[in-house]
């Protein structure tokens, strides 16, 4: 609250300042009765963006003020009252249009609002004021009706140039402004409620209906999605991004944004994929995923509009939509988006140029969409820099990065690496792990993963571009944000002891290099026994190289999805490379046979895919 005063008083003394400016030098004197400027543009603006109130006191301070810089002569109070009026008026009107309604709806009625308040004030008060002024002040008598008349007859122009003006300001400035003053946010335009909403839908209904067969499949490009959001009246505008793509640590990557920027005080949006135990979590509002109720109601909403197009979305451009839409009605502050599969022709990407783009560690994945070359699917990744933005690479792979350089260089987009010699680790174990990066000191982050403080730098990268850009984050939101980071099935402990149980979601080489890493670190000299699943359109060859040598015994099993890999061909392929391999019917029997073999002293890894990891974590919460 503090920082927000603090800020408010900041840009209130600005506004006074520009007032003043545009009153006393800035005008016009067309006749004895009016003066033509565009004092009254500051005064509604602080009343849109700080609230009526401070708009109130803008006016009345720069009135005040300006009275007293420009020598006037004698203060007349009752003309302070007229830009009081218009602070409080131009604020509470413009605001109530702006989070009521959205397209054109709102832009008129807030255009009608600003041009009430500035009518009362200028045609209306002030002329009243100004025959008082004339009469009690200067000696002189000046009818109402005559001084109305005279400011009847330019005043109109002058009221819909600053009406317009204002208008203009707002809708260009919003954006920018809303991060130096966050709660701004309840001058974010609303967003329009469909035409056709249909009522009644449960949350089972609105599952069944985004994994209806109708939309099943991926096909990249980003024209459906536009469609459907411009249908949605363009919900992503009303909000500001961090765009996160990458192979490996995309997930860790926007948990760990997300909780510092919450931690900092900021209305958080977090959109990931995929979720592990409910759906609901692919869309989250400062940690907590999307009510039921909510999720129908905007499935509901959105349906009419799907099915009204000739290319219908598919399932993952259907639930972008709705996560855009349920980020701007809720007035998030900042949504970190996290890319479903691949940059260019991902549906995240229909976004504007954002605060900041990341993109994580790279690898090779998702050949048969993005490319059989490492360069090939770096291009891909590199469609979420925009022109003029600015993005942080993980680096560490000379061929990505290079792809990276030249796409920065062809938008001139600003790009920012952690430094790698800055970052010690210090204590390392089931509990976590600390670190140091910089200037930061003795950090604590609860992931386990042997990788997590080279991500973690990626963040912090992040948050020293985005204080240079205006956002407010301390240095205790870093900590306290980091510490409270949470992300299941990264290198997740399950269990502590006899045997120590863990699930990973690694389900690339890259990725599972990882894992290996950080079971080496913890069990140097402990045979891990994996359970393993893999989709049949992964790396198999390369996940197992890379997990197979740290391996007393595999127990394989298939993932719920349908491009699983049957368990029998997986465990020939483990035999195969000389380990014992057992296939299991079913995932929870996989672990129970797993956990049965490891014993006391053993540790138990699950690993290969997501898709698995719900299942396996909730044998451990029961």
């Amino acid at each position: 609250m503090r920082r927000a005063s603090v800020r408010n008083l900041t840009c209130s003394a600005v506004f006074v300042a520009m007032q003043i400016v545009l009153a006393r030098f800035c005008g016009v004197q067309i006749n004895e009765g009016l003066r033509l400027s565009f004092e009254g543009v500051p005064i509604l603006l602080a009343g849109i963006w700080l609230g009526p109130l401070w708009g109130m006191a803008v006016g009345c301070i720069a009135d005040v003020l300006g009275t007293i810089i420009s020598g006037y002569g004698v203060y007349f109070p009752l003309l302070t009252v007229g830009p009081v009026l218009l602070g409080g008026l131009g604020g509470l009107g413009a605001r109530f249009f702006l989070t009521r309604e959205g397209g054109w709806r709102g832009a008129l009625g807030f255009l009608a609002a600003v041009a009430f308040a500035e009518a009362v004030n200028s045609l209306l008060y002030s002329t009243w004021a100004l025959t008082l002024y004339y009469s009690v002040i200067m000696g002189q008598e000046m009818p109402f009706s005559v001084l109305f008349a005279m400011r009847a007859a330019t005043k109109p122009f002058s009221i819909a140039a600053e009406t317009v003006l204002v208008f203009g300001v707002h809708r260009l400035a919003y954006r920018h402004i809303a991060a130096i003053l966050p709660h701004a946010a309840a001058a974010r335009p609303a967003m329009p409620k469909a035409a056709g909403r249909r009522s009644g839908m449960t949350y089972d209904e609105a599952l069944a209906y985004i994994h209806t067969v109708a939309w099943r499949g991926s096909k990249p490009g980003l024209s459906r999605t536009q469609e459907l959001l411009r249908r949605l009246g363009n919900p992503e505008r009303a909000l500001r991004f961090i765009h996160i793509g990458g192979t490996n640590g995309k997930g860790s990557t926007s948990a760990m944004t997300a909780s510092i920027l919450h931690a900092a005080g900021y209305r958080v949006g977090l959109y990931i994929s995929p979720y592990i135990d409910r759906f609901n979590e692919r869309m989250q509002i400062d940690g907590a995923p999307i009510p039921d109720d909510a999720l129908a109601a905007l499935t509901a909403e959105v349906q009419p509009h799907a099915e009204a197009m000739a290319a219908h979305p598919t399932e993952f451009e259907l639930i972008t939509s709705i996560a855009m839409l349920y980020f701007a009605r809720s007035r998030c502050d900042i949504v970190v988006l996290e890319v479903g599969m691949g940059g260019a022709l991902d549906s995240t990407n229909v976004i504007d140029t954002p605060e900041l783009a990341v993109i994580t560690a790279m690898g090779m994945d998702h050949m048969r969409y993005l490319g059989s070359t490492l360069t090939e699917i770096s291009e891909q990744k590199a469609g979420i820099i925009k022109p003029g933005g600015d993005v942080v690479i993980y680096g560490r792979c000379p061929e990505a990065e290079r792809v990276f350089e030249r796409r920065c260089a062809e938008v001139h987009a600003r790009l920012h690496r952690p430094d790698g010699a800055l970052l010690s680790c210090g204590a390392f174990g089931l509990d976590g792990q600390s670190f140091s990066y910089g200037a930061y000191r003795d950090l604590w982050l609860p992931l386990v993963g042997a990788y997590q403080p080279y991500n973690a730098a990626v963040v912090l990268t992040g948050v020293e571009v985005l204080r240079q850009k205006g956002w407010r984050i301390p240095e205790q939101a870093v900590r306290e944000g980091l510490r409270r980071t949470v992300w299941p099935a990264r290198f997740e402990v399950l269990r502590r002891a006899d045997p120590v149980c863990i699930v990973d979601g690694g389900h690339n080489p890259h990725g599972v290099r990882g894992t290996a890493e950080s079971l080496r670190r913890l069990f140097p000299h402990t045979p891990v026994t994996f359970v393993i699943g893999i989709l049949e359109d992964k790396d198999v060859s390369g996940v197992l190289e890379a997990l197979l040598p740290l391996a007393g015994r595999c127990y394989t099993v298939r993932p719920d999805s349908p491009r699983a890999m049957d368990q029998e061909a997986l465990a020939r392929a483990v035999r195969a490379q000389g380990v014992p391999a057992e296939a299991c019917p079913s995932v929870p029997e996989g672990v129970r046979r797993a956990m049965a073999h490891a014993g006391r002293g053993g540790v138990v890894c699950a690993v290969g895919s997501l898709y698995m990891a719900g299942e396996i974590r909730a044998l451990f919460q029961k």
